[in-house]
């Protein structure tokens, strides 16, 4: 292909022509394929994702790995080269794990963030398609509307009041109208380039189509890009747990150095071997190697897992908020409902009420009319011999619509057999899908008038604000313009001449309504007294810009009323259970919808949003809203409500965000869903913003935390059971790491007074025994990371959005539980030891099985102990209050292949570590016998009285405990 940069200043025939596309039919698909050969895909390479040299960087500026060698070289210098190759090789094994984790982890991190790159429309042979945007090639003929982010540069072939945000490039924060034709000046800015699109700025407003003339790095913002030596911001997605975490890190750096002052104290500053060593091990009971990478890993996993149940995790924060939800503001279309919408219903003012049968996408069904609106009484009709009257209504909606549908053809084998299969495909907004295959039905779909001589000339959009979208047409048969219009029925309504009877019009909106079905209200304008006849005959009547010449206010009046149409969109099957779950876990669903109230009613009620229980309290008015209504309330109004309302009615964006804004004052916890380029401002608000990955914006994409990949309303409370899981888990997994950690560490500490004939303390384990149990903590915890969910986790209220990390109860268990182990861990050192003195001297600098026997006797017991300790731990804190030292809970414990190895880990450490001289000589211990009966006794005595503590805590601590945070028990079924 030749080059004719710069592209603005060319006709669109010759850019079609130099890079050899069609305006019409786009590219074929075999010569997309081989141009991404010859450009490569639509990347942004400069922007770099997990690279191991990052990681491995960020891994050796994490203190805890250079403690480790520090303190391994601190043993080198007391001449103990056994325990400081063991610290330095437990320092290399830490930053070898943490590394080979943290690379996964980012990785995945990568991988899921890739999930939610965006997509985008093409033609190709003659058909619209989704392609992922890195799959763009110059050439490609692109269609963008309201909302897109725009996937490559490109010229613009065909504009409807087309407007993108440039302010990525420019700096402007004004939105920009693009135009067509060819410009003259080679040197223009690329913000006065209005016939150009530029890749990642987003269309604010209308739709076009342009072919592609950059890809990748070749666009203006990969020209930017290249220019840029970024370095990632690898804080931007840490959580608060994160952060927290960090903060309690370092502070157990400083409080493990006031530990080695206080060791030194109690020597008056005497320092030698024995000391020495006491001071590693002081040092060493209070740093949790790896904790803070085993958290991202667990945040990460739980991502990926999220993923599987189709929910797709752009950000890592939300993870932990999920848990916190008190309110879903959901989205109806789609969402609560499958957005498979079929017109069933219609009605015109001079024939009345009709049903028509329906088959999906398919464009057949049979016609009957209605009498006295009793569906039993109805007659089947000969769809070509309808009035004049209701083939205006089909007319108009084919025409005033931008969707189509198509037959496909696939092929599928059975054995030998090969079969073809015709079904039928839709591309467009379900709402007017579901209109043009009622047109389709009677043979006047858009694809067929457009055949028989109506062409568009322009068109206004729909627009959220008001309500309704027109197209401008010209009938080339009589040389007659005309537009038609849709939209809501209060919106259409006031700008109709030929309504006699607005009350029977009211009446029959509120019977489709009722029946739970969406209500489009049709018209049109015969345009003969506003545009001459002779304009048609211009040959430029197609280049003329009909939408600058005529602005929609002085088209949308003195329309005819044709009738209306009843849409309906079934309920997702699983939208009611769904509903019911995030009732039982003191969640409240509101439901925010564009359709007519009576219409979002019904369906409310049908999915439970409007329980017997909201129906039979007479409060339905206050929980029943319009938009209009809720947003005439000042604030104050708004606060004085007993609740918000949980049905809102033609709502629109704005609405959304003072529903958001009213719930973060009532400190609640809200999820948004939304799909529209409107809907970003209450998704980024929002505490958790959810966008639709099949029918959602580029732009409502980027401005959420989730993607849902299906759109549907279930996988929102799916996400919230596995961010609570998830943030249970990870409570769990902390308070049985702390435990453990304080236990030793208060076992250490009070030691102290324990002194050898000298008159020094003596530490009640060796600093290789300290190492070892850095590798014991760790299994059990990530057994705890990755349990199940509790049989109460749905059930179970909001966690407070307030609460703290470590809440009352994770403080107590923690005090509780490590009080305990450290009690059980000096009864034993004393009773083995018989009472606060050791008969040896000098036991850790030289090894002297006949001097030191008791204390190496009391550290072996220890060392059995706190190994099984870890399993016996694991098991308290996988359930905060119940028992599960019972049958169901020890089944699952021996199920668990990790818990078994763990187990098998732990035999084969403390036979091998104790019986074997060389390696006992080593962690200064010898083998037991009796002891063992003190290990077993003292081990059922932990299980025992945690059992104790979980009763006490259940009968008498609960309310204390537990802080519930629901938005109205009174309200929920």
């Amino acid at each position: 292909m030749e080059s004719c940069d710069p592209y603005h200043t060319y006709p669109i025939n010759t850019i079609a022509k130099v890079l050899d596309t069609s305006t019409v039919n786009g590219l074929s698909t075999e010569e997309a394929k081989h141009r991404q050969t010859i450009y490569g895909f639509n990347d942004i390479t400069c922007e770099q994702g997990a690279t191991w040299i990052k990681v491995m960087i960020h891994q050796l500026t994490d203190v805890m790995n250079w403690t480790f060698i520090a303190l391994g070289s601190a043993s080198y210098a007391l001449h103990d080269y056994i325990t400081g190759t063991m610290l330095v090789f437990l320092g290399i094994l830490n930053l070898y794990i943490t590394f080979t984790q943290e690379y996964a982890a980012e990785t995945t991190l990568a991988a899921l963030k890739s999930l939610s790159s965006p997509e985008a429309v093409v033609v190709r042979d003659g058909c619209e398609k989704t392609v992922p945007s890195r799959e763009i090639v110059p050439g490609d003929l692109i269609v963008m509307k309201e909302g897109d982010s725009v996937a490559a540069d490109g010229r613009l072939i065909y504009v409807s009041n087309l407007e993108t945000d440039e302010a990525l490039l420019t700096g402007e924060s004004l939105p920009v109208q693009k135009d067509t034709d060819a410009l003259d000046d080679r040197e223009l800015s690329v913000g006065d380039r209005i016939n150009m699109v530029y890749s990642s700025t987003v269309v604010s407003k209308g739709n076009g189509k342009a072919i592609v003339t950059s890809t990748g790095m070749s666009t203006e913002v990969g020209k930017v890009a290249a220019k840029l030596n970024e370095s990632g911001n690898s804080q931007g997605d840490r959580t608060k747990l994160q952060k927290s975490l960090n903060k309690l890190y370092f502070s157990l750096l400083v409080l493990s150095c006031m530990l080695v002052v206080v060791v030194l104290a109690a020597a008056r500053f005497q320092v030698n071997y024995d000391t020495g060593m006491y001071c590693l091990t002081a040092a060493l009971c209070v740093l949790p190697a790896g904790l803070t990478t085993i958290i991202t890993v667990t945040l990460v996993m739980g991502g990926k897992e999220m993923t599987k149940q189709k929910a797709v995790v752009r950000q890592l924060k939300c993870l932990e908020t999920l848990g916190s939800v008190t309110n879903i503001f959901s989205d109806k279309t789609g969402t609560l409902t499958m957005a498979k919408m079929v017109v069933v219903r219609f009605w015109t003012p001079s024939d009345g009420d009709y049903h028509i049968t329906s088959n999906g996408l398919e464009p057949e069904g049979d016609l009957y009319r209605i009498k006295d609106d009793d569906e039993k009484m109805k007659t089947q009709i000969d769809k070509s011999t309808v009035s004049e009257n209701i083939r205006h209504l089909v007319r108009c909606s084919a025409l005033c619509n931008d969707s189509s549908i198509r037959q496909q053809i696939s092929n599928s084998s059975t054995g030998d057999e090969l079969i073809s299969e015709q079904e039928w495909t839709a591309h467009g907004t379900p709402t007017e899908v579901a209109l043009q295959v009622f047109a389709h039905k009677f043979n006047m779909g858009k694809p067929a008038l457009n055949q028989d001589g109506w062409i568009q000339l322009a068109e206004y959009q729909f627009d959220s604000t008001i309500k309704r979208m027109s197209t401008l047409h010209l009938d080339r048969n009589t040389n007659q313009f005309t537009l038609f219009s849709k939209g809501a029925v209060e919106r259409i309504l006031p700008l109709c001449d030929n309504i006699k009877d607005r009350e029977t019009v009211m009446e029959n909106v509120n019977k489709l309504a009722a029946k739970g079905l969406r209500v489009i209200a049709l018209a049109r304008r015969d345009l003969r007294n506003v545009i001459s006849s002779s304009s048609s005959s211009n040959t430029d009547v197609l280049n003329e810009k009909w939408s600058q010449r005529f602005k929609r206010d002085d088209l949308e009046c003195h329309l005819e009323f044709l009738g209306l149409t009843g849409i309906y969109d079934p309920p997702r099957a699983e939208s009611r259970k769904a509903v019911s779950a995030a009732h039982r876990a003191g969640i409240m669903v509101h439901m925010l919808t564009g359709d007519h109230h009576i219409t979002a009613t019904a369906i409310a009620k049908e999915i439970n949003i409007l329980s017997e229980k909201i129906l039979e309290s007479g409060q339905l008015n206050q929980l029943v809203m319009t938009g209009p209504q809720f947003d005439a309330m000042t604030d104050e109004q708004v606060d004085a409500l007993p609740r918000l309302p949980l049905v809102v009615a033609r709502c629109s964006p704005e609405t959304k965000v003072k529903m958001i804004q009213a719930s973060k004052r009532r400190q609640l916890i809200s999820a948004m869903t939304g799909d529209g380029v409107n809907d970003s401002p209450s998704l980024r608000i929002a505490d958790v913003g959810i966008a639709m990955g099949k029918n959602g914006s580029d732009v409502a994409k980027q401005a959420s935390d989730i993607i849902l990949t299906d759109d549907n309303f279930a996988t929102i409370i799916r996400a919230i059971a596995e961010g609570r899981r998830l943030y249970q888990n990870l409570q769990s997994y902390l308070v049985y790491y702390y435990i453990l950690l304080i236990a030793v560490a208060l076992l250490t500490m009070v030691s102290l007074v324990i002194r050898d004939p000298t008159g020094r303390s003596v530490a009640p384990f060796s600093t290789l025994q300290m190492a070892y149990y850095f590798l014991a903590f760790s299994p059990p915890a990530g057994e705890l990371s990755t349990t199940p969910a509790s049989s109460t986790l749905m059930t179970d209220p909001p966690r407070p959005p307030n609460e703290n990390l470590f809440s009352r109860e994770i403080i107590l268990d923690t005090l509780t539980y490590s009080l305990i182990g450290g009690i059980f861990g000096l009864a034993i050192h004393l009773l083995i030891l018989g009472g606060f003195t050791v008969d040896g001297t000098e036991c850790d600098s030289i090894y002297q099985p006949d001097a030191c026997r008791p204390l190496y006797r009391s550290r072996a017991t220890l060392f059995v102990f706190f190994s099984l300790t870890c399993i016996v731990m694991m098991v308290h804190c996988r359930n905060a209050r119940h028992s599960e030292w019972n049958w169901k809970g020890i089944k699952a414990t021996f199920k668990s292949r990790l818990v078994c190895g763990t187990i098998l880990f732990y035999t084969i450490c403390c036979t091998t570590f104790l019986y074997v001289p060389a390696i006992a000589k080593a962690f200064r211990v010898v083998g037991i016998t009796w002891e063992w009966g003190v290990v077993f006794g003292f081990t059922f005595a932990y299980i025992g009285l945690g059992e104790v503590y979980k009763f006490i805590k259940r009968r008498w601590l609960a309310g204390w405990l537990t802080r519930v945070h629901t938005p109205d028990t009174l309200l929920l079924s």
